[in-house]
């Protein structure tokens, strides 16, 4: 039953890290913290959106970002963007196995977040850690 009880705990950090996350940026109106198989771990998103069809549909993004990636050997996923005429699904990578999404509205400044992002990643490979920042 402990076991249990650290797993919810665990979830609502993580729920509560994607909520931060919303209110600290205006512009992002759906988050989802998943495993890159396509499990989706913790969601913010909205009623309509179906979390595992969500999650598995941006394991197939990363996943083919990753094949062209290692086609042309440019290195390993970092991050990935689709830009709609409302706004974008920003997919970025978020330790060993995992991938923040987030969705934003058109107005958003990309370039800050992709670069925090970055800044994160490299700390994160220096550390050699696996542990989520954002």
């Amino acid at each position: 039953m402990k076991r249990f009880k650290e797993k919810k705990e665990f979830k609502n950090s993580l729920e509560d890290l994607l909520q931060h996350i919303m209110n600290s940026v205006d512009d992002v109106k759906a988050a989802q913290l998943s495993a890159d198989t396509g499990q989706p771990l913790v969601s913010v998103l909205p009623s309509n959106v179906d979390d595992m069809r969500f999650a598995a549909i941006n394991a197939a993004l990363c996943s083919l970002a990753e094949r062209a990636i290692s086609e042309m050997g440019i290195g390993d996923f970092e991050q990935l963007y689709v830009k709609g005429s409302k706004g974008y699904i920003l997919i970025l990578h978020a330790g060993e196995d995992q991938v923040l999404t987030v969705s934003t509205t058109k107005d958003i400044r990309i370039g800050p977040i992709l670069y925090q992002h970055k800044k994160h990643l490299d700390e994160d490979l220096s550390s050699e850690s696996s542990t989520i920042h954002i």
